[in-house]
């Protein structure tokens, strides 16, 4: 049986970290997709991927993202879905969407809106204590409600920021990056192959 990741980047782009992260599910033998909702374009400022997320079609870009899920679910038995920022976004609303393929859900510090839903498949998210973009109070509550179902963990990183998982950005803390990485291989194992 095979096992696929659907990965999904942050509001930067596919950049090398995503590409980087993509390489190694797959030396751990899973198949993986990598949709550019971007195509082609990187940015490296925050100027510059606010003026990227900005002009983002987000219809074309759930397209892509639904085609790029049935491409994998060519080539996978079982799928999850993850992403980082605005790749949890638009990892959330396709697991939303397309509940019968999506096995799995690990979200980088996403959205509060996108964890609330009570239809979610199993979901790990990631969060950082002191992240600019969402308040921990509003962690605390998705927290509370999310936790009445069964299928989602939440883990709260100590003295880290938005992007702390991203390598090329200075908020990157590589403590807190691998063991998330180590939780979200583990969730990964086991929600596609046990």
């Amino acid at each position: 049986m095979s096992a696929g990741v659907l990965v999904l980047h942050a509001w930067w782009g596919l950049n090398d970290d995503v590409r980087a992260y993509a390489e190694r599910l797959r030396r751990e033998g899973y198949v993986t997709e990598t949709p550019d909702l971007y195509r082609g374009h990187v940015a490296t400022t925050i100027a510059d991927a606010e003026k990227l997320a900005k002009g983002l079609d987000g219809a074309r870009a759930t397209a892509d993202v639904d085609g790029a899920l049935t491409k994998l679910t060519g080539r996978a038995d079982r799928v999850a879905v993850l992403g980082w920022s605005l790749g949890a976004s638009y990892g959330w609303e396709l697991a939303q969407a397309r509940k019968a393929a999506v096995r799995g859900l690990v979200l980088y510090y996403p959205g509060m809106d996108d964890i609330y839903a009570d239809t979610n498949p199993p979901t790990l998210v990631h969060f950082a204590d002191h992240d600019e973009f969402e308040s921990l109070a509003d962690v605390r509550r998705a927290e509370l409600v999310a936790n009445g179902g069964p299928t989602a963990q939440f883990y709260l990183y100590a003295n880290t920021k938005h992007w702390f998982d991203e390598p090329s950005r200075p908020e990157y803390d590589k403590a807190a990056s691998e063991l998330a990485w180590q939780r979200t291989t583990a969730f990964l194992d086991t929600h596609l192959r046990r």
